[in-house]
């Protein structure tokens, strides 16, 4: 039996794998006529700059709110080009994983979409990677699209 989706959540950080993941969520959400819902986490005022000089999986941390809510809304826009119809943003001060468990179990999500961005690092094993945390801890079901190939 196929599960049928009614609310899809994805998480973003703006860069290119995520993107992957966001296309990924609008195709299920628009499988099944779901909503979407793009969740973006940004790091508490006064977190340094200089986002060239961040590597990509660590760049949500010097994100400020004006930065996030841009990255949700290009996200967003990505995600109706792909078929989503109903696609709603979340912009939220914290840890990405947490944001985006926290969201998907007010909200009611019935699956979170995440890249597999982080997951193949020597230092998911200290840290843990985004996906791998979201994948032992969701209120529901977890896709994760291979965006690192």
């Amino acid at each position: 039996m196929t599960a049928a989706y009614g609310h899809v959540l994805v998480g973003t950080d703006g860069s290119a794998t995520a993107s992957e993941a966001v296309r990924h969520a609008a195709g299920v959400a628009a499988t099944f006529g779901a909503k979407l819902t793009v969740v973006t986490a940004y790091a508490p005022a006064g977190s340094p700059s200089g986002l060239d000089e961040v590597p990509d999986d660590l760049r949500w941390s010097v994100t400020d709110s004006a930065v996030a809510t841009e990255r949700a809304r290009d996200a967003k826009h990505l995600a109706v080009e792909a078929g989503a119809k109903d696609v709603a943003t979340v912009v939220q001060e914290g840890d990405p994983a947490e944001v985006i468990l926290d969201t998907a179990e007010l909200r009611g999500a019935d699956v979170i979409v995440v890249g597999s961005k982080g997951m193949t690092s020597p230092k998911r094993f200290l840290v843990g990677s985004v996906p791998n945390r979201i994948s032992h801890h969701a209120p529901c079901d977890v896709i994760i699209v291979r965006t690192v190939h």
